[in-house]
């Protein structure tokens, strides 16, 4: 083996444990539907909170989706050697998915919005720790 490739296979070693040190370093990860309890409010297992957790999920789906489609027109119009069709369909598709991105910002704000006015709670799943009345 030369030189190299040794230096490349002890990086490679050190780095694999480097990643799966803070993998194991994670805590479990919190199931989003179980409970369905809001601990700030008192009340657990809630349509209007099944629905949000639902809803959430959806627009993380769609976000994830969104930067697929970036990623791929960036692919595109990197690869795409001149060819002016091919830039075109990688332009369109960057663009597309940046109003995709618009578009699932703009519903998250209303369904906030919405679910803040009728429920008096918000589209989100982080649990509001509080110390006497002031939130942190």
């Amino acid at each position: 083996m030369k030189i190299r490739d040794i230096k490349y296979l002890i990086f490679s070693f050190l780095l694999f444990f480097l990643i799966v040190n803070s993998v194991f370093a994670q805590t479990a990860l919190k199931n989003p539907l179980d409970p369905l309890c809001d601990p700030t409010k008192g009340d657990c297992g809630g349509f209007e909170l099944v629905i949000q957790k639902l809803i959430t999920g959806a627009l993380g789906v769609s976000g994830v989706l969104a930067l697929v489609a970036f990623v791929y027109g960036g692919v595109l119009w990197m690869v795409s050697a001149g060819n002016q069709t091919f830039i075109d369909k990688g332009r369109k598709a960057m663009i597309w998915a940046v109003w995709g991105l618009v578009v699932i910002f703009s519903s998250y704000a209303i369904l906030s919005f919405v679910f803040g006015a009728l429920y008096d709670t918000e589209v989100s799943d982080d649990i509001i720790e509080t110390v006497g009345d002031i939130p942190i």
